[in-house]
């Protein structure tokens, strides 16, 4: 259960944020964490980030609803980012956001399947990093 070294939350609800880094624990798997209170911070360390050809994290756990800039602005802006070397991180979406807009939101960026409802329990987080490892292998 490894392939995720560094994780990146980009949430502002501070008990969502403890929730998440708990559940992580319980599971136990303490990785480099990364913690951002809206998209545009995020947005603008992972461009510092690739100008000083450092590599973003392996993946990200994005909150929709989010002051500044919200997690769909984040993700339009972070595919513009991209480069043909550069390697995406994987998206996941968490959010107490059941809305059926939001949900065809993330089936234009194909993230249907990493649409996850808050509160994101551990079992959950669980079964993303094993099959990440398995798949891996």
């Amino acid at each position: 259960m490894k392939p995720y070294s560094q994780i990146c939350i980009i949430d502002d609800d501070a008990i969502s944020v403890f929730g998440f880094k708990r559940a992580l624990t319980s599971i136990g798997f303490t990785p480099e964490l990364s913690i951002f209170e809206n998209g545009l911070d995020a947005l603008e360390n992972f461009e510092e980030l690739l100008e000083e050809d450092t590599s973003l994290p392996s993946i990200l756990f994005i909150d929709l609803n989010m002051p500044v800039m919200d997690g769909w602005d984040f993700v339009e802006e972070l595919t513009k980012l991209k480069t043909s070397d550069m390697s995406m991180p994987e998206i996941y979406i968490m959010t107490s956001s059941v809305d059926t807009n939001d949900i065809e939101t993330a089936k234009t960026y194909g993230l249907e399947t990493h649409y996850l409802i808050k509160p994101v329990s551990a079992k959950i987080l669980e079964s993303i990093f094993v099959c990440s490892a398995e798949e891996t292998k």
